[in-house]
């Protein structure tokens, strides 16, 4: 999850297919690992045509720490 989350976060224009290939999954995979994190995780991601847009971390993952464990630091 915090991949997906990390790849929607980093790139530039995050379409579907982007973020399958910054993280190495299917974009089934990704498309539920999106639903995952609002549901669960309480992440806010909208989409304006095929571009998804982090809106808001949640109260559970903090973004600081997500973008550590994501970097290996």
């Amino acid at each position: 999850m915090l991949s997906v989350l990390g790849a929607i976060d980093s790139l530039p224009d995050p379409t579907l297919l982007k973020i399958a290939k910054r993280t190495g999954l299917d974009k089934k995979s990704v498309t539920h690992m999106i639903a995952q994190a609002i549901e669960q995780a309480g992440v806010k991601i909208s989409k304006t045509g095929p571009v998804y847009k982090l809106d808001d971390w949640g109260s559970i993952i903090q973004r600081t720490g997500a973008k550590m464990v994501l970097e290996g630091s």
